[in-house]
């Protein structure tokens, strides 16, 4: 997805929406999986609900991730067909000065890192983006389900009522430890 981003004007739309329906189906498969793992029937209406809820969640996620595909986008196209370095350039994308600090220091001690080599990077570096801020979002969907199922399956295993913390009402969101 992060390449399909570096596609002049086109790319980031079609990236975003590929992402989206990709980490959506795979959110849902992670919650349906959890829940399942505990005992829980997926398909029934009720845990239809909270995977849904759970997926809601995810989706609000990728938002954030839409601002660093496009500025790694910008990159690109503002480093293609460049000879020479500016300190506009520089200036104004952060990602392609980052990247040339870090090329320089990898290499020889002295040497000079050409735009043309930065500039075959920064599609990595999209990739990169989108892998990580994808697994954050899948990871944040499972972490979600397990806090959620372990204490419900250990309060119908043992017949306690479930703490109003994760009780939730069909106008409420699934419930957060951030508030």
């Amino acid at each position: 997805m992060g390449l399909l981003a570096m596609v002049p004007v086109a790319g980031i739309p079609a990236a975003m929406t590929a992402n989206i329906l990709v980490v959506q189906v795979l959110s849902t498969s992670i919650a349906a999986r959890i829940v399942y793992s505990y005992g829980y029937d997926a398909k029934d209406p009720k845990e239809q609900e909270f995977i849904q809820c759970l997926v809601r969640r995810s989706f609000m996620g990728q938002a954030a991730k839409a601002k660093h595909l496009q500025e790694t986008a910008r990159a690109a196209s503002a480093i293609k067909r460049r000879l020479n370095w500016s300190q506009k350039l520089r200036r104004d994308h952060r990602l392609l000065a980052a990247l040339e600090k870090l090329m320089r220091q990898m290499g020889p001690a002295g040497s000079r890192v050409s735009v043309k080599n930065v500039a075959k990077v920064v599609p990595f570096v999209g990739v990169l983006v989108g892998a990580s801020m994808n697994a954050a979002v899948l990871g944040r969907v499972a972490a979600d389900a397990q806090r959620y199922c372990q204490p419900r399956f250990l309060c119908d295993k043992f017949g306690l009522p479930l703490p109003a913390a994760l009780a939730t009402d069909e106008d409420d969101d699934f419930p957060t430890d951030e508030t």
